[in-house]
């Protein structure tokens, strides 16, 4: 828990660096074992994206890209997160910059950081 404490503000301040500025909204993301849903909408379109974490002290990248267009079902990307460590999240969706940070523990419960 207190590798989440100390990493959370490192990745707060990496994704506000992202496309998104400061200002960007707080919007969560649907995390599970298998996949991060940005959207279940079938309304909203996805135009970028960027996950990220510090983890044995070195930035990692676990997705991004700058330009697509998708909705749901598409929008929603299987990625290979490691429990125990919190991330970084931000998005375009419907020409909005959003962000947001959650910390997975060892049991796979996503708890957000806001």
């Amino acid at each position: 828990m207190r590798r989440f404490f100390t990493l959370l503000p490192c990745l707060a301040i990496l994704t506000a660096c992202g496309v998104g500025d400061r200002a960007s909204p707080w919007r969560s993301v649907f995390v599970d074992k298998e996949k991060v849903c940005f959207s279940v909408n079938k309304n909203d379109v996805l135009s970028r994206y960027n996950i990220s974490s510090t983890q044995g002290g070195k930035y990692k990248e676990f997705a991004s890209v700058q330009t697509l267009s998708l909705s749901y079902p598409a929008s929603c990307m299987k990625l290979a997160l490691t429990p125990g460590y919190a991330y970084g999240v931000s998005y375009t969706l419907n020409n909005i910059n959003y962000r947001y940070v959650f910390f997975i523990d060892n049991d796979w419960n996503v708890q957000s950081s806001q």
